[in-house]
C-alpha cells in the first residue's frame, strides 16, 4: 500500500511516482479521500518555502460551495495540486452532481498552456477519457451552456449554413459532382484554342518551356506562343532539334506544338539541309 508519508522526502512527486499512485487508486480501489485529506494535513503542516514555486488549492472546491476564504486556501506544487483534483475526480460517485464538477475541474487541470504543461501520461489519459467525455457533455447541456435560451442572429445562421454546405460539397443547392461538372465546362471553354483544350498539364508544360502563362489573358497568350513557334520554324529556319536544345526540351514536345497550331513540317531532308545551310554560314 502506498504510503503518504513517502511526500516527506519529496517537495515535487516524480512522474513515475504518479504513475505509481495513480494505477494502485484505479486497480486496488484506495479510500481517495482519505488520501487527499492526508495530503492537504501535511501541507497545511508543512509549508512551501516561499521561493518554490506553488499553486492555490481550494480544499472545498469552490464549485461545491467552498470560499475563497483564507482557511479554504493552500498551496500546494503543481504535482501536488494535480494529484489532488486527480483525487477529487473519484471521490465522489459517478453520475453525481459532485463527480461532474470534480471531472471537468480535472479535465481544466489536464489542458496545456503556453506558461504551464501537466503531466498526463497515456495511462491517466485512457482511463479518465470517458470520464471527462461525460462531463464535458453535462456541462454544456441546458441552462450551463453559455447559449442557452439566446436567438442566433440571422445572417450568423446564415454563414453557419453556407460554411456546412461548402463542406459537404454543396454551393448554391448543387451537388458535389455537379459542381465538380460546372468547373469542367468553364474551364475547357476558357482554355480552348481552335479546337484544342489546354488542360492544367498543358498549361504548366507552355509555362515551363516557353516561359509564358497561358491563364494570364489566354488568347493573347497562346497566340504569342503560336507566333514565337513560327518564327523559330518558319523564319529562322531552325529544326525541332535545335528549337529544343534551345529551349530544353525533347523534339517530340516541339513537334507536337508545331501539330497544334498547324505548322507544316518540314520533311527530314529539308531540315538536314536547313541544318547544313547554317553550318557553312557560320
Amino acid at each position: 500500500m502506498w504510503e503518504f508519508e513517502s511526500l516527506r522526502n519529496h517537495k515535487n512527486l516524480s512522474p513515475k511516482l504518479i504513475n505509481i499512485l495513480f494505477r494502485r487508486l484505479i486497480f486496488i480501489g484506495m479510500d481517495y479521500k482519505k488520501i487527499y485529506d492526508k495530503i492537504i494535513e501535511y501541507r497545511v503542516l508543512n509549508p512551501l518555502d516561499k521561493d518554490v514555486y506553488s499553486e492555490s488549492h481550494h480544499i472545498i472546491p469552490r464549485s461545491l460551495g467552498g470560499s475563497d476564504d483564507k482557511i479554504n486556501l493552500v498551496k500546494l506544487t503543481a504535482r501536488e495540486h494535480f494529484i489532488c483534483h486527480l483525487l477529487l475526480s473519484e471521490i465522489y460517485p459517478k453520475d453525481t452532481f459532485e463527480w461532474y464538477k470534480m471531472n471537468h475541474a480535472f479535465l481544466m487541470m489536464c489542458s496545456t498552456g503556453l506558461l504551464e504543461r501537466r503531466y498526463v501520461n497515456s495511462r491517466i489519459y485512457e482511463l479518465k477519457k470517458k470520464d471527462f467525455s461525460v462531463a464535458m457533455s453535462w456541462n454544456s447541456k441546458g441552462e450551463k451552456n453559455s447559449q442557452f435560451g439566446k436567438p442566433r442572429p440571422t445572417d450568423v445562421r446564415e454563414k453557419i449554413k453556407i460554411a456546412m454546405n461548402r463542406r459537404l460539397g454543396k454551393d448554391n443547392n448543387l451537388s458535389y459532382q455537379e459542381r465538380k461538372k460546372i468547373q469542367r465546362i468553364e474551364e475547357i471553354e476558357k482554355y480552348t484554342f481552335e479546337g484544342n483544350f489546354f488542360n492544367r498539364q498543358k498549361r504548366n508544360t507552355v509555362l515551363k518551356i516557353f516561359g509564358i502563362n497561358l491563364e494570364n489573358d489566354f488568347n493573347k497568350s497562346v497566340l504569342t506562343l503560336k507566333e514565337n513557334l513560327e518564327k523559330l520554324y518558319l523564319v529562322e529556319k531552325k529544326s525541332t532539334v535545335e528549337i529544343a536544345n534551345q529551349l530544353n526540351a525533347d523534339s517530340e514536345t516541339i513537334r507536337n506544338y508545331l501539330k497544334l497550331f498547324k505548322i507544316p513540317l518540314r520533311n527530314l531532308s529539308e531540315s538536314i539541309k536547313n541544318s547544313n545551310a547554317d553550318v557553312a554560314q557560320r
